[in-house]
């Protein structure tokens, strides 16, 4: 049985991870944590979801405490992500996030602690999303043909902190490290057009995410998109990697070693 720790507990995502593995027989929650100034604090994880008490306080995270897991999930801020981490690699504990908007730093990080435990990191869990990035890397030689502008179009909900997503700088260092195109991340547009990848943010509703890449020339236009019509397809990936992580010693592994047999 896994026994799993969700940091960013009583998050949009946070809350759907718990009830997602509510529904599994091989894992269960057995801590919660959130950040100190969070309005969930001390509350009751079931109450929180919405269902009935489950006897699962929400506090934070303590470096000196013990706590009953042996998996850690962490959709926060990377505030929170880094001093979970640190907790994770200094008591050896699986780690899974999804936390996007992370530094050069936190990425060192991960790879140094990652020596000592398994660590899986992804912007994007979903099936999807991953799929898209094998696509790109089958397309080399289009994304390698400078008469083409490629332009990377993302929708989240209005209360989505980080802009551009953490997904759409994914898709974008994908296309820069096959094609040497830089990235522009502001979306603005200049003249003449130049060979860059331009990010586009849109921050409105309650978009759950739509990515849209747009490889075009005179002549033609490719397109490939992706919409998430719900979080779920996030949180099936979160199932996914704790089962892929369970025996698993030590490394750093994306959503592409988790998937890897569906792709």
């Amino acid at each position: 049985m896994e026994l799993i720790g969700i940091n960013g507990a009583g998050g949009r995502m946070g809350k759907l991870i718990a009830l997602s593995i509510l529904q599994q027989d091989d894992m269960a929650v057995t801590e919660a944590f959130e950040y100190i100034e969070s309005l969930c604090l001390n509350a009751d994880l079931g109450l929180v979801m919405g269902i009935d008490k489950w006897k699962i306080p929400i506090h934070t995270i303590n470096n000196r405490s013990k706590y009953k897991m042996n998996t850690i999930i962490d959709f926060s801020s990377p505030k929170g992500f880094r001093k979970i981490l640190k907790y994770a690699y200094t008591n050896k504990i699986k780690f899974i996030s999804g936390t996007t908007g992370l530094k050069p730093l936190d990425i060192k990080l991960m790879n140094e602690y990652s020596k000592k435990i398994p660590i899986v990191y992804s912007t994007n869990m979903s099936t999807g999303i991953n799929t898209m990035l094998n696509i790109l890397a089958s397309i080399k030689n289009i994304l390698n043909d400078f008469s083409r502008d490629i332009e990377i179009i993302e929708y989240h909900h209005k209360l989505k902190k980080d802009a551009p997503s953490g997904t759409a700088i994914t898709l974008a260092n994908k296309i820069a490290n096959i094609s040497k195109r830089h990235i522009k991340k502001s979306g603005i547009s200049e003249f003449p057009r130049d060979n860059s990848v331009r990010i586009h943010a849109i921050r409105a509703g309650n978009y759950s995410g739509i990515h849209n890449i747009i490889i075009s020339n005179d002549c033609e236009t490719i397109e490939l998109k992706h919409t998430a019509h719900s979080r779920q397809a996030f949180s099936d990936g979160v199932i996914k990697a704790i089962r892929f992580i369970k025996n698993k010693k030590k490394g750093l592994f994306e959503m592409t070693d988790v998937l890897k047999g569906e792709l």
